[in-house]
């Protein structure tokens, strides 16, 4: 069986994160065609007591609402690994995902923070090693816990990931030494997609695996990248399986130039009364911004040109494109805000006559015209089509934490 699913998330109990309620989620789920969705945080003590009392442990090792709601949920958290690597000058930071079998071996992860002297009063906890060495004990120990745990580097190109220009690693190899062995899968991030990824040396060997890392339970947040994988059947160990043994059908790609992080450049609001500033293709790579003087933050089309290996035979992966349904019902129709009454209204309509959101961007042209035609707005459906046949642009791209702006074709 095939299924969907986004396996990284935040709660309200992350920075910058609003109250979400798992409620909430769920319905999103639905709407949008996701299986399986992570709880996120689940390190957290906070977030720990209050998922024990909402969720309900199925044989499978997925949960559910005790309210027999039928959505799956995987226990989840994003942690922070800081360490001090021989022959760089900072500290290298970078952000993983952890996914769960249970809540018991959460308890035992969260005994070994405390008898690390690791703080955890946060939703992305930081794990602080003074050499590579000790962290690569703790991350056997963390593994030791249980063999279904599974730790993923996230968003490996973005300034937080491994990769990313925090970091400034020549290799993952460099930061993971002998437990790279047990490093199955890469998260993409929602500034990269697999053609970029490919082109860097081992990571092109890894599963890549695409989540939303949501903030929230909007329509433009929840499933706005996933993964679709092959599984024999609905378990814990059978997603875990399936991603350990590259098992993926493909992956739903937010796409690279909507993301905050695809660019090199200087948003506006850095520089009073003048214009934003993005590197281009012609010009080489600065890392100060010739506006201001100040330090830019390198983008992930950037990072992986440093990396790329143009003779690595990559693997083919099916995956594509992704645009937010409800961002292009909102541009269709010439309205700024994605909650506002109309745009609801309008992307209810399609997903009453699709199903699920993930249904309709899998239909053909002829598909679309003749599930929509007449039914939802004209301009919304060719706007639709315009998506589907790729009439679209991200202008200008995202570019230091800025998001990149839709502008369709055919509208």
């Amino acid at each position: 069986m095939n299924i969907s699913v986004d396996l990284h998330s935040h709660s309200g109990y992350a920075g910058g994160v609003g109250k979400i309620e798992l409620t909430d989620v769920s319905a999103t789920m639905k709407m949008k065609g996701i299986d399986v969705f992570a709880t996120g945080d689940i390190l957290l003590p906070a977030r720990y007591n209050c998922l024990e009392k909402e969720l309900v442990c199925q044989n499978n090792g997925l949960y559910k609402l005790h309210n027999n709601d039928k959505s799956n949920f995987l226990l989840q958290t994003e942690i922070i690994l800081t360490v001090k690597l021989a022959g760089y000058k900072n500290k290298t930071v970078a952000h993983h995902v952890i996914l769960f079998p249970d809540f018991k071996s959460i308890k035992k992860m969260a005994k070994l923070m405390d008898d690390w002297g690791q703080k955890n009063t946060i939703g992305r906890p930081f794990i602080v090693s003074d050499s590579r060495e000790q962290m690569v004990e703790r991350l056997f120990a963390i593994t030791n816990i249980d063999p279904r745990i599974e730790i993923i580097p996230a968003h490996i190109m973005t300034p937080d990931g491994v990769l990313g220009c925090k970091n400034m690693l020549e290799s993952i190899e460099e930061f993971y030494g002998d437990f790279l062995a047990n490093i199955h899968a890469v998260e993409t991030g929602l500034s990269a997609d697999p053609p970029m990824l490919e082109q860097i040396p081992y990571v092109s060997d890894l599963t890549l695996i695409s989540n939303s890392d949501c903030h929230s339970a909007a329509l433009n947040r929840i499933g706005r990248e996933f993964t679709n994988l092959n599984i024999d059947s609905l378990s814990y160990e059978q997603i875990i399986t399936s991603i350990r043994e590259n098992k993926v059908n493909f992956t739903a790609e937010f796409n690279p130039a909507e993301g905050r992080y695809y660019r090199t450049g200087h948003a506006s609001k850095r520089h009073v009364g003048k214009d934003y500033y993005i590197l281009s293709d012609e010009d080489k790579l600065i890392n100060k911004c010739p506006i201001c003087g100040k330090k830019m933050v390198i983008g992930v089309y950037d990072r992986i040109n440093q990396l790329a290996d143009k003779n690595i035979k990559a693997l083919k992966r099916e995956f594509y494109p992704l645009i937010p349904l409800i961002e292009v019902v909102a541009y269709s129709l010439e309205l700024k805000s994605i909650t506002s009454k109309r745009v609801i209204e309008v992307y209810m309509d399609i997903i009453a006559l699709s199903g699920t959101e993930i249904a309709l961007w899998g239909c053909t042209e002829s598909e679309i015209i003749e599930l929509l035609d007449k039914r939802i707005p004209l301009k919304t459906m060719y706007a639709i089509i315009a998506v589907k046949k790729g009439q679209f642009k991200f202008d200008p791209p995202g570019f230091d934490g800025e998001y990149g702006k839709l502008k369709i074709k055919n509208k």
